[in-house]
């Protein structure tokens, strides 16, 4: 069974978190979760196995991992770990255009692979700093002034983060001709800013100005998927949340997204997500509340 996990507002309500997670205290270890928000950590000593959808991958001490929203993950543990953890919901990060494009290029949060890499030297005082920052603000009631503290702080980890990985060996990006990453990214974006009234991979092919084939072959190539998938995990995704966080019915939710009948929205929705829409909201509404 898969575990919902969502920040509490009431303990975090700027919109993230920060978190210092042993082995010995963690509820995560040998457990399914998925969650509403991005996470990012770092492995302070120790080492822990990631199971990401359907990758495994080995982080040890001094190593960098990522998990995006909605992404399926696991954690076990050959030996005792120390990690330093942030989580971040996509409304604390996105203010504007600018940093809802930053967060959708990086491509840690937009792989199929489970992406690691290891901090310089130079990095890792400055990793704990900026931690430590979060951590002691986490908690403390919304306040203007720390919430744009705390974005720029997480956005300088971001920033870390996607120079290091795209510098490394870690990164897949450097098989890719930097125009396919473009226009992969190019029609992530536009995915993301369309899919209420654009559910044709077609559609999307002509305003990119390619084929569907070579539209095909990149996003295949890059994101181990078809256009079409890609097309339908973001309409799953915009579903859930609508399913999570509004009042709408079921029927307001299926005309919000622009199907022509509600059963229709509610055929597309079992089929991509194994349950009804009504399923769904009532999982949720028992949903678990992220909380070490």
């Amino acid at each position: 069974m898969i575990e919902t996990l969502s920040l509490d507002k009431k303990q975090y309500p700027t919109g993230f978190s920060a978190h210092l997670i042993r082995s010995q205290e963690s509820p995560f270890l040998n457990k399914s979760f998925r969650s509403s928000f991005y996470q990012m950590f770092w492995v302070k000593s120790g080492e822990l196995t990631l199971k990401l959808d359907n990758n495994l991958v080995d982080i040890n001490k001094f190593e960098c991992g990522f998990i995006s929203i909605n992404q399926v993950f696991s954690i076990a543990t050959p030996s005792s770990f120390e990690v330093l953890l942030v989580c971040f919901e996509e409304a604390f990060y996105c203010r504007n255009d600018i940093d809802r494009r930053f967060l959708e290029s990086c491509v840690f949060f937009n792989s199929q692979q489970a992406l690691k890499y290891k901090l310089h030297n130079s990095l890792k005082r400055i990793i704990e700093q900026h931690h430590q920052s979060l951590l002691h603000i986490c908690r403390q009631p919304f306040d203007q002034l720390m919430y744009l503290f705390a974005h720029n702080t997480v956005e300088r980890l971001l920033l870390f983060s996607q120079k290091e990985l795209l510098d490394s060996s870690y990164s897949p990006m450097e098989m890719f001709k930097k125009t396919d990453v473009d226009i992969a990214g190019h029609f992530r974006q536009l995915v993301k800013e369309n899919l209420k009234h654009m559910k044709l991979v077609k559609e999307y092919a002509d305003k990119l100005n390619i084929s569907v084939k070579r539209l095909n072959e990149i996003c295949n190539n890059i994101y181990g998927m078809s256009p079409k998938k890609i097309i339908t995990e973001q309409i799953v995704i915009e579903s859930k949340r609508l399913l999570r966080y509004s009042s709408m019915s079921i029927k307001e939710i299926a005309f919000e997204l622009m199907f022509l009948e509600p059963s229709n929205f509610i055929r597309f929705f079992i089929k991509a997500a194994g349950m009804s829409p009504k399923e769904y909201r009532t999982q949720f509404e028992e949903k678990r509340v992220y909380s070490v």
